[in-house]
């Protein structure tokens, strides 16, 4: 994928959240999967750890992908997003066409299931939403599971990639300071302070705010109100007004607050693909404690 940069356009403004977050149509409740099982158009994505979890029970109609087959390893460290050749294999692979409604879940609040979705926003899928609550939802609803496997159908489906919606290390470098800027980092505090240091240097980017990923969660794992997530993104500065990036060590955790700011509306929002793995290995760059 060809890393743009990403223009600080004049975007109409979203104000407010007067419906609950799933009001969006990118977050769905299990009620609202349960009755759609049948549905032609539907593609339901388990991330649920490994494929031997997936195989002892998942939801009907689901396939299974590893969360490190959304993504692809770089040698240097960490990941970065599939190429739109790489994404098309992927697609094909699992049975979505343009006209796929796609639902992903997990056993992790989301945060498997994120990494795909950012994945699949950058490639311009618009019909995709995340399971609310995940697996776990699912079986406190005492829905059915099953060990049946689906053999979806090869679908040729080349994405539309938005590079927009990925941020490189030069451009934040080059637009540090900027009022209109908001960098979020999705870490523990410990990691962002640097006390806790997972690559050469620790610390974090200058001017990035520290909003934990689990903040975007309630104790059963589902997602907090749209009214109370808004409320603490605002709190910290991160504002709809401004262009949004999201990082964390591998863009992992930071895929779930991609997630919630494109589920708030967030107009301008990427993703620094890259994140911390290479930002706090490369001397070039200026780091903050």
């Amino acid at each position: 994928m060809r890393r743009l940069a990403l223009p600080l356009v004049a975007v109409a403004l979203v104000l407010g959240l007067a419906a609950p977050a799933s009001a969006q149509g990118l977050l769905v409740d299990t009620a609202w999967l349960a009755t759609r099982l049948e549905n032609a158009d539907l593609r339901i994505v388990d991330m649920v750890g490994e494929v031997e979890d997936y195989q002892k029970a998942h939801i009907p109609g689901a396939v299974h992908l590893n969360v490190n087959d959304a993504r692809v390893a770089v040698p240097a460290g960490g990941f970065r997003l599939p190429t739109a050749e790489e994404g098309a294999r992927l697609l094909t692979s699992l049975g979505i066409g343009p006209d796929t409604r796609v639902v992903i879940y997990d056993d992790s609040g989301g945060l498997n299931a994120s990494r795909l979705f950012f994945a699949l926003d950058v490639f311009g899928h618009t019909k995709l939403a995340l399971l609310d609550g995940g697996i776990q939802a699912w079986r406190r609803a005492g829905l059915p599971v099953t060990t049946d496997i689906p053999r979806p159908a090869p679908i040729e489906y080349r994405p539309a990639v938005h590079g927009e919606r990925v941020a490189s290390a030069e451009w934040i470098r080059d637009h540090l300071g900027a009022r209109s800027l908001a960098l979020v980092d999705a870490r523990t505090p410990a990691e962002y302070t640097g006390k806790d240091r997972r690559a050469k240097r620790g610390g974090h980017i200058p001017g990035a705010v520290n909003i934990e990923w689990r903040s975007n969660l309630r104790k059963d794992w589902t997602f907090k109100p749209g009214d109370e997530l808004r409320a603490m993104y605002v709190a910290q500065g991160v504002t709809p007004d401004k262009m949004v990036v999201t990082y964390c060590q591998t863009h992992h955790r930071a895929a779930h607050t991609y997630f919630v700011l494109r589920l708030l509306g967030y107009p301008k929002l990427a993703g620094y693909d890259r994140s911390w793995i290479e930002w706090g290995n490369r001397d070039d760059l200026p780091i903050a404690k």
